[in-house]
């Protein structure tokens, strides 16, 4: 994660997400096993939704019983993921057995980063 740093006053940094106030977060991408059913896939959503808010995690997205991608950021206010927690999403995903492909990326900026701006 790389800080961005400013020379905006406190309440600048603050409202637009910079310094101190900055917020990362992690993308996720995955397909499922093309023979899931309706049910096993409600059940993984569920499972991954408990997953998320048990670790006072975010998560927007979603997808189709094919594929799943989406963000995952921190619940708390200018908190981002750890590591530890993005290795614990990744690891989660990897050991579902309806998931045939997991990509989890490295840090982004949740507020900031180019990539939203294309």
């Amino acid at each position: 994660m790389i800080m961005i740093k400013s020379k905006f006053k406190r309440r600048l940094r603050k409202k637009f997400h910079l310094g101190e106030f900055q917020v990362f977060g992690v993308e996720i991408f995955l397909k499922f096993e093309p023979t899931l059913t309706d049910s096993d896939f409600a059940e993984f959503s569920d499972d991954f939704i408990n997953l998320i808010e048990a670790n006072k995690l975010l998560f927007d997205g979603g997808g189709q019983s094919k594929s799943w991608e989406g963000f995952v950021s921190s619940a708390r206010k200018v908190v981002s993921p750890t590591e530890d927690e993005r290795e614990m999403i990744k690891n989660w995903l990897e050991n579902r057995p309806e998931v045939v492909e997991v990509r989890v990326g490295e840090f982004l900026d949740a507020w900031n980063d180019p990539k939203w701006n294309d």
